[in-house]
This record gives structure tokens, C-alpha cells and sequence, in this order.
């Protein structure tokens, strides 16, 4: 098996795209998939990027305060259950955030935790400022493998060596024997040590779909 970090922030519908796609190719390429804290919030000093429309700015700062709530649960969680928790958060979240109206951030956030059948109390964290300590930990360690102040998702593979990338940035992402031709090629890139960058406009939104 090959351990592979994922820094995900979870109010990026990109990071959520590019989750499911991991989840898929896992099995067929013995990948061993961690969920790591990467905080939005915390990367733009608490504001947005400056390529965020005006018109949009309000709803994205709310989106990502929410995120940096919830990422203290997956904090907290993690640290009492282990990663299967934070697993089944995160899934949990994907169903209860990704929606046209979703409910108000409280009730969200005790809906992801229910669902999961966490202790109820897993809620007091998401105000708990004690556990921004691993989160930050998380984040600063997501900028040493996809730069500073890298996007999410930022995902870590830990062969000999470790290499990492920011990215993938997919919408759709690609399913079946195309997900894995992706996957062997990001690798191919990602251990080349003179290799930095590609990128393209984006053309497609990113519309989150949810597995039945």
C-alpha cells in the first residue's frame, strides 16, 4: 500500500471532485487515502482570494468559516476516534454541504456528526480555538509539497521519496480506466524533480454530484 495525504478545505467543490475521484482509483492502485486539514480561511488571512467576484466575496467568506468550523470537528475527531471518523465526516459533509439549500451552519454541522454516530458533544470543537493548532500544522505542511499559500486540494504521495503536487483540478473528473490513465500520469509528472507546472483555463464549473 502507498500512503497518500490528501489536503482538502471543505468548502472547495474542487477539492470534493477531485476526493471522489481518489476514492474510485484507490483499490486499483493500493493507495491508503488520509484526509489532512487544509484551511481556507486561514490561507487568505481570514478574507478571499482577490480572483473571488465582488458579487460572490460575502457567501464565500461564510463558506469558508463554516469549513474552518467543521475542520476543527475533523480535528477533534480525528484525535478521539481516528481517521475513519474523519472519513465519515468528511462523506457526511459532501451530502449535507454540496446542496442548493443546505441547512443553516449549526444544524449542519450536528447533522454530520449524527449521521456518523460521533458523540454529540464533537460539536463544542467547532468553536474550540485549540484545535486551529494541528489545522495550521496541516496547512503549513500542504505549502511544502504544493507551495505557499497552495490551492486545494494539495495531495502528498509518500513513495521513495515523497513528492506531491496542488491539484488535480477537474470538472467532471474522469471515471473507469480514464481515472486511473490520469492518476499513472500525475505520477509520472509528480516524481520528474525539474517538473513545476501545467495548467489551462477553466472551462466547466465544478458540479458536484453525490454517489448513490
Amino acid at each position: 500500500m502507498t500512503d497518500v495525504e490528501v489536503f482538502v478545505d471543505p468548502s472547495c467543490p474542487w477539492a470534493w471532485i477531485t476526493t471522489r475521484w481518489l476514492e474510485e482509483i484507490a483499490p486499483q492502485r493500493d493507495l491508503e487515502v488520509t484526509w489532512r486539514s487544509f484551511c481556507l480561511e486561514i490561507r487568505d488571512d481570514y478574507g478571499v482570494a482577490p480572483t473571488i467576484p465582488e458579487d460572490r466575496r460575502d457567501v464565500v467568506i461564510a463558506a469558508h468559516a463554516l469549513s474552518h468550523r467543521m475542520l476543527r470537528i475533523f480535528e477533534a475527531a480525528r484525535a478521539a476516534s481516528g481517521e475513519d471518523a474523519v472519513d465519515a465526516l468528511y462523506r457526511r459533509w459532501g451530502r449535507e454541504f454540496f446542496v442548493k439549500e443546505r441547512a443553516a451552519d449549526d444544524e449542519l454541522l450536528r447533522r454530520c456528526i449524527e449521521a456518523c454516530g460521533l458523540a454529540p458533544e464533537l460539536v463544542d470543537a467547532a468553536d474550540d480555538e485549540k484545535w486551529d493548532g494541528p489545522i495550521i500544522e496541516s496547512t503549513n505542511r500542504a505549502y511544502e509539497f504544493g507551495g505557499y499559500k497552495t490551492q486545494t486540494p494539495t495531495i502528498v504521495v509518500h513513495d521513495d521519496p515523497p513528492h506531491g503536487f496542488k491539484g488535480p483540478v477537474m470538472a467532471p473528473a474522469p471515471t473507469g480506466e480514464a481515472a486511473l490513465r490520469m492518476w499513472d500520469a500525475i505520477q509520472v509528472l509528480s516524481r520528474e524533480p525539474g517538473f513545476f507546472e501545467i495548467t489551462r483555463p477553466r472551462a466547466n464549473p465544478p458540479r458536484v454530484t453525490h454517489p448513490t
